[in-house]
C-alpha cells in the first residue's frame, strides 16, 4: 500500500480511467514518484491510498502499478487549501480556496458537505456559484461511492471505470438489481464475470442458473447462459421453447434426409 498526494497528472484516459501521475510521499522526501493505473476522478492535490505493486519500465524506470485507489480527504489546513484549489471541485480556484479556508478553517469540507448554503459567507460567492460548487461536490462524491461499492463486490478498478462510464450515478442500482445487464451492455464483461459479481453479493436470486428466465429481457446473457449448459440440457431447453420439439437424435432437421452426408466430388470426364 502507498499513501501519497497527487501532484500532477501526466496522462489520463477518459475512456478507461488509465492514468500516469506523479505523487509525493513522506518516504520519498522531495522526489516525486510515478504511479500508473486506473485513477478515475483523481485530481492534483488529492490524498490517495493506493494498492498495487512496484515495477520497472524499460524507459521510465521504477514506478508503482496501481490496482485500486481510494481518495482520502486531507486533514490539515494546508492540504485542504491545496485540495480545493486543485480544480477538483468546479467553481473553486486557488484564490477562492484561500478565501474559503481563511473563513472556515479546517471545517470547510464539512461545510461544503452538510451546509453548502453557508458558503455565501465567503466574499465573492453568491447563490449561483454556491449551487454550482455543491453540485460539483456531490458529483465527485458519487464517483467515489460507486468505485468503493464496485471494489467491494470484486470488480477491478478498470472494469469499474467502464461500468461508471456506462451508467454513471445508476451504477450501484444496476449492479445490485440487474448484474447480468453488464454482460450485454459493458464491453469487457462477459456472463461469467457478471455471475461472479452477482455471487459476491450473496443473493440467491442472482446466482448463475437462476436467471434463465432473463433471456427474453437480456437475449445476449440468455444465449451465453444456455451455451454453458450440458448438451442434453440444451436440447431439453430448446424442446420446451418449441412445443413441436427441436432437432435431436429422433427428430432430424426438416429438409435433410437421415444418413445423407456430403456429396462426393465428381471424378473423371463426362
Amino acid at each position: 500500500m502507498l499513501e501519497a498526494v497527487l501532484e500532477r497528472l501526466t496522462y489520463a484516459s477518459e475512456d478507461t480511467g488509465y492514468t500516469i501521475a506523479r505523487v509525493a510521499t513522506g518516504r520519498a522526501g522531495p522526489d516525486l514518484l510515478t504511479v500508473t493505473g486506473p485513477l478515475l476522478g483523481a485530481q492534483a492535490g488529492e490524498s490517495l491510498r493506493l494498492t498495487g505493486r512496484w515495477g520497472s519500465h524499460p524507459t521510465y524506470g521504477r514506478q508503482f502499478e496501481v490496482y485500486s485507489c481510494t481518495a482520502v480527504l486531507p486533514a490539515t489546513v494546508q492540504g485542504i487549501r491545496r485540495y480545493l484549489g486543485s480544480g477538483l471541485v468546479k467553481g473553486i480556484g486557488p484564490v477562492m480556496a484561500e478565501r474559503m479556508v481563511a473563513h472556515f478553517g479546517a471545517g470547510i469540507l464539512a461545510v461544503i458537505e452538510t451546509e453548502p448554503g453557508r458558503l455565501i459567507e465567503v466574499h465573492g460567492l453568491g447563490p449561483k456559484r454556491t449551487k454550482k460548487i455543491a453540485e460539483a461536490w456531490e458529483e465527485q462524491k458519487a464517483i467515489k461511492e460507486v468505485m468503493v461499492f464496485l471494489s467491494g463486490v470484486g470488480v477491478s478498478t478498470s472494469l469499474a471505470v467502464r461500468i461508471y462510464k456506462k451508467y454513471a450515478g445508476a451504477s450501484i442500482t444496476v449492479v445490485k438489481n440487474e448484474p447480468y445487464r453488464l454482460a450485454s451492455e459493458v464491453w469487457g464483461i462477459g456472463f461469467k464475470t457478471a455471475g461472479i459479481i452477482a455471487q459476491s453479493r450473496r443473493d440467491p436470486a442472482r446466482q448463475p442458473g437462476a436467471d434463465q428466465g432473463r433471456a427474453a429481457v437480456h437475449p445476449v446473457a440468455g444465449r451465453r447462459q444456455r451455451a454453458l449448459l450440458p448438451p442434453a440440457t440444451q436440447l431439453d431447453h430448446r424442446c420446451r421453447q418449441d412445443p413441436r420439439g427441436g432437432p435431436g437424435p429422433d427428430r432430424p432437421v426438416p429438409g435433410r434426409a437421415r444418413g445423407r452426408g456430403r456429396r462426393r466430388p465428381r471424378t473423371g470426364t463426362r
